[in-house]
């Protein structure tokens, strides 16, 4: 409930919450692994459908998506070679701190640079999140104002190679849309006081020595290591870089005849 809603000026919100689900996935072509993971129903309503759209949502998002494997002596790899939609790029799926969750420039969650902030809001019947028969709130206005977005991030489970491991923190919250700039950087997460946030996660780690999945964060991968071909890569610049002034500094130095001449 809104209940400090005259200090914020959000009285026509009645209601925000988020409700956590734990999904176990059995595939037909893998019946030996499932896939982990959880989900969030993420919902809120206003007192009328004029008022849905002063409102928005906005996630955070913290943790890393790896793989893992063990050779022959034990030792346990792990590499970050999964990607994920952010800001108009595909970048390392691994945010050592809190960064907006969003895939375009406008951090309001499932928003879409053509169809705008508010298009993908889903609405159904009273209390049913079914995915076949939702509705689209851009396609069609709902009766009742209530809409809600759903999010299942990436499941964890085991290959025949090595292990896809999750380990992600959310922080989602409610803004004023007014609030809400209509185009930021990912790593702005104070660019509004929220109304209200909900906290969750959803960590799925392998323990090779128990064979089983828990949620450790000590075996997350560290800060450098997500960004370690990165900086290889910019060393590698900067060597050139190096090597391509240096000849051309000795180049115009044999150009000169004498000490007395200038360049």
């Amino acid at each position: 409930m809104n209940l400090d809603c005259l200090s914020t000026y959000t009285c026509d919100l009645k209601k925000f919450t988020l409700t956590t689900s734990v999904y176990e996935v059995w595939f037909s072509d893998d019946p030996n692994y499932p896939t982990f993971g959880n989900g969030v129903i993420m919902e809120y309503e206003t007192d009328s459908l004029d008022a849905l759209e002063k409102y928005a949502i906005v996630q955070f998002i913290k943790g890393c998506v790896f793989d893992s494997s063990k050779n022959g002596e034990g030792k346990i790899n792990r590499n970050v070679s999964y990607t994920v939609s952010s800001f108009g790029e595909n970048i390392p799926y691994c945010f050592p701190e809190w960064v907006i969750d969003s895939q375009d420039t406008d951090p309001a969650y499932n928003s879409d640079p053509e169809y705008g902030r508010f298009y993908f809001l889903r609405w159904n019947k009273p209390g049913s999140y079914d995915y076949p028969n939702h509705k689209n709130y851009g396609a069609e206005k709902p009766k009742i104002p209530v809409v809600y977005m759903a999010d299942y991030p990436a499941g964890a489970f085991v290959t025949g190679t090595g292990v896809k491991n999750a380990a992600l923190e959310f922080n989602t919250c409610i803004y004023r849309a007014s609030d809400v700039p209509a185009e930021t950087r990912r790593d702005n997460i104070n660019f509004a006081k929220p109304i209200t946030c909900f906290e969750w996660q959803s960590v799925y780690v392998y323990d090779f020595d128990k064979g089983r999945f828990q949620a450790n964060w000590a075996d997350v991968p560290r800060r450098e290591e997500p960004y370690m071909r990165v900086k290889v890569y910019l060393l590698v610049i900067l060597v050139t870089l190096f090597i391509a002034l240096a000849v051309v500094t000795f180049s115009l130095l044999g150009k000169c005849p004498s000490q007395k001449d200038r360049c």
